[in-house]
């Protein structure tokens, strides 16, 4: 064995504590950035190919009147024999009550129609193993993930009305796995799946297609320019040649699951927080090899003497610096693929996509290993390469104390002059700023950890504020949606008969498209007929107008428009501006009065109701009902919205639900679960790391002032006395990185709020600093403190004089 082996063995033998720390740092932050990144990889390969094997479509062309299945088959022959049309087929969709063995559900079914002989080339899905497509006549399909949300088993038998068309009973027959949707609990709405061959009368009002990509005339356009362009042509062939009015072109993004951002934002937040802990954790672990390397300096001189060149010493301790990285990646690969596989099956959930593997790819794999064995050897490699050049002549000079004294350092000096302060805290604080680099390295570490855990609690708080703002506004107890629009008086009498019911605030509220003048009406909008589609409300918003004015009571002919609605649809258009609105396919013309900030009641266009009708044509008509009761309670909400349906069902009207606005916030908490707890994953790395660059900087103070310590002994020092001074170091230190923390605190916070507010709502989250986060991170911190420097100060207390004396 090397005589540099042997050195090298002695070395980690002899310094183990801080070697295991070394290791320990790098793995934890290692293991959640690898974990990460495998669940990021994971993620996007199953979903991908979840949604891709859907093939969905790249518009749907909604026609303002559906039209029947024969017509509906030879628009779709001819549409697949337009330039840039992939495939074509007819489908048509709609929203139903539901009751399931006789008994009615307070939830929605959104049904999904399609041809007994549809080849099911565009828009498909999985059938499981309980049935097959087509079902047949009287049977239904049900997605996986309503079952359990509908309280329905295959077998059972629904009840269904179709628009125009008398109460369906049909039995379950199987279900659907369908990717391209969001899962049925986020938005309380069951879906199914049903044959053409169930219905009466079979009309379809959807025309799907798929653009072909240029360069691959059998694939499918990934460009929604040019989805967007195919898919106008084929529209205005359909007015030109069939006489077919176009009420709404849309076009979701191409490729992109509904929930692929959220997923995606999610996901790069949290790799984005493990590089960074995984980065403070190989600079600490750099400055404490740096340290031990200060220490051998010595040792260094000797072999120097004796003949070592300053290659062969590089060598040694990069040779050190890789055993710990080493280490550290095979510490940290086992927890990584557990990590990654234990979160990315609530990922998928939240997506709605049923994995084939959660396996990661291998280059997640490589890239885990390669980071883990190569960032700590290159950040390294500077004070290795130093300390490896150093003359024997610099080592014989070389007292282990800093070669200048900084300026805060004698400023506590002067201070130990005063009689009235307490000596032994004074040298406390002053042996914590002698080296100034290590000082801002330990307080840094902490107060990032700190300053990401009181964020992300205050990130909640945030959410918390704007859930009490919503509820605040949020004045009524009882939703009602009707799907077919009646007259306003009608509607109200009826049900402020009902008891319990003290006031009813009605509107009307339809899914428009919107276009500029002489353009089609092209929205975002999924098949889902949720995600990116644009309403107009009669209801007058809440939100802040960023430009313009509201409209005056019973004014015609303005509206005013929310940024998100502007901005997805007519960029280019501000107040004063005319804009067409595809109101049931017809198009009717407006002038903009005003743009408002997106987060308030409702989404997209608002009118008053004089402008609606004056629009349209037709009376004042009303198919949305709030409704407040006398007392707010859940029971109470409960019994009238089951009052409201059977009321107003008996007066002759549809009624599309009725519910209270609990089932709301249920919807609610399923989109924002996952955020909340994005920025306390990224603490616990960074406070671990914090901690242990804590206990290694003090444990390297003690190091360097060993003979200071052995000098105390010997004048008298008791060990309580020595051990007060390391204690009152680390508490320093912690109480430092806290005040450090605060101001990166409020702008952390502040800038999180306004960034993922606006991401997930259309608008900044209240700012709020949450006291509780303050506090439970200073009695963390200042206990962490205590536990991080107790190994040192015990060190510190038994120092004798003989080996302080001895210490090289």
């Amino acid at each position: 064995m090397s005589l540099s082996t042997v050195k090298l063995r002695r070395d980690l033998r002899a310094s183990w504590p801080r070697f295991v720390l070394m290791v320990f740092a790098i793995a934890v932050c290692l293991m959640a950035f690898g974990g990460i990144l495998a669940a990021w990889a994971v993620v996007g390969r199953e979903t991908g190919s979840a949604y891709l094997s859907t093939e969905p479509a790249s518009a749907t062309i909604v026609l303002d009147e559906p039209v029947d299945a024969e017509r509906m088959a030879a628009i779709a022959d001819q549409a697949r024999q337009r330039p840039g049309v992939l495939q074509a087929t007819g489908r048509t969709q709609f929203d139903t009550g539901v009751q399931v063995n006789g008994r009615p559900r307070d939830l929605r079914l959104q049904t999904f129609v399609a041809a007994a002989d549809d080849p099911m080339r565009v828009a498909r899905f999985d059938v499981g193993q309980e049935g097959s497509w087509p079902p047949a006549p009287g049977e239904i399909l049900l997605g996986r993930d309503s079952l359990a949300l509908l309280g329905i088993a295959v077998g059972d038998t629904v009840t269904i009305e179709p628009p125009g068309s008398e109460p369906l009973r049909l039995r379950v027959a199987g279900t659907v796995y369908d990717p391209s949707l969001a899962p049925s609990p986020q938005y309380q709405k069951g879906h199914a799946y049903l044959s053409a061959s169930s219905l009466a009368t079979a009309r379809f009002d959807q025309l799907k297609i798929q653009v072909a990509d240029p360069a691959g005339p059998r694939v499918a356009s990934d460009d929604r320019a040019e989805v967007v362009a195919v898919a106008g042509e084929v529209g205005s062939w359909l007015g030109r040649d069939y006489d077919v009015d176009v009420a709404e072109i849309q076009v979701p993004t191409p490729y992109a699951h509904p929930h692929q951002w959220q997923a995606d934002v999610l996901l790069l937040s949290l790799m984005a927080g493990g590089a960074a802990a995984l980065l403070l954790a190989t600079i600490l672990v750099a400055a404490m090899l740096n340290n031990l390397f200060t220490r051998q300096i010595p040792q260094i001189g000797i072999m120097k003497a004796v003949g070592a060149r300053s290659g062969r010493i590089a060598r040694l301790y990069l040779a050190m610096t890789f055993s710990v990285a080493a280490a550290a990646t095979a510490l940290a690969i086992a927890p990584a693929i557990f990590l990654a596989r234990d979160r990315v099956g609530g990922l998928l959930t939240m997506l709605g996509i049923e994995p084939v593997s959660l396996t990661a790819p291998w280059w997640a794999y490589a890239v885990i290993v390669a980071v883990g064995l190569g960032l700590p050897p290159l950040l390294t490699l500077p004070p290795l390469v130093r300390a490896s050049r150093t003359t024997v002549r610099a080592a014989i000079d070389h007292h282990g104390g800093a070669t200048k004294p900084s300026a805060a350092s004698g400023v506590l000096a002067r201070l130990s002059r005063l009689p009235c302060l307490d000596r032994g805290v004074l040298m406390a604080l002053r042996n914590t700023v002698r080296r100034p680099a290590r000082f801002w390295l330990s307080v840094g570490l902490l107060a990032s950890a700190g300053t990401v855990f009181v964020a992300g609690m205050s990130l909640r708080s945030g959410t918390e504020a704007e859930d009490g703002e919503r509820l605040a506004q949020r004045y009524w107890d009882v939703d009602v949606a009707l799907d077919r629009s009646a007259g306003d008086g009608h509607v109200t009498a009826a049900v402020r008969r009902i008891p319990d019911v003290t006031e009813v605030q009605a509107w009307r509220q339809v899914q428009i498209g919107i276009a500029e003048t002489g353009k089609l009406p092209f929205t975002r909008t999924y098949p889902d007929q949720g995600h990116g589609s644009i309403t107009l409300n009669t209801l007058p918003t809440k939100s802040t107008l960023v430009e313009g004015r509201r409209p005056r009571d019973g004014e015609t002919g303005v509206v005013v428009l929310d940024q998100a609605a502007r901005d997805k649809t007519v960029p280019g258009l501000g107040p004063g501006d005319a804009v067409r609105l595809f109101i049931d396919g017809t198009p009717t013309t407006w002038r903009i009065a005003g743009i408002a900030e997106g987060g308030g009641e409702g989404s997209g266009v608002y009118a008053t109701a004089a402008g609606f009708a004056d629009a349209t044509g037709q009376p004042q008509v009303v198919n949305r009902l709030r409704i407040i009761t006398t007392s707010h309670d859940e029971r109470t909400r409960q019994t009238v919205a089951a009052a409201v349906d059977r009321t107003l069902t008996g007066a002759g009207l549809t009624v599309g639900s009725s519910q209270s606005v609990s089932r709301g916030s249920t919807a609610s908490s399923e989109h924002l679960g996952p955020v909340l707890g994005v920025l306390l994953v990224i603490a616990l790395p960074l406070g671990l790391v914090g901690g242990i660059g804590l206990a290694a900087t003090m444990g390297a103070n003690v190091l360097d002032r060993f003979r200071e310590f052995g000098i105390m002994h010997a004048i008298g020092a008791r060990p309580r006395a020595v051990r007060r001074i390391v204690v009152v170091e680390g508490t320093f230190l912690a109480v430092a990185s806290c005040l450090v923390a605060a101001i990166p605190t409020l702008l952390l916070t502040l800038v999180l709020g306004y960034g993922l507010g606006n991401l997930f709502g259309n608008a900044a989250l209240p700012y709020r600093i949450s006291p509780l986060a303050v506090g439970i991170w200073v009695a963390v911190v200042l206990l962490g403190a205590a536990l991080a420097t107790d190994a040192a100060a015990t060190r510190a207390s038994r120092i004798t004089v003989r080996e302080a004396l001895t210490y090289l």
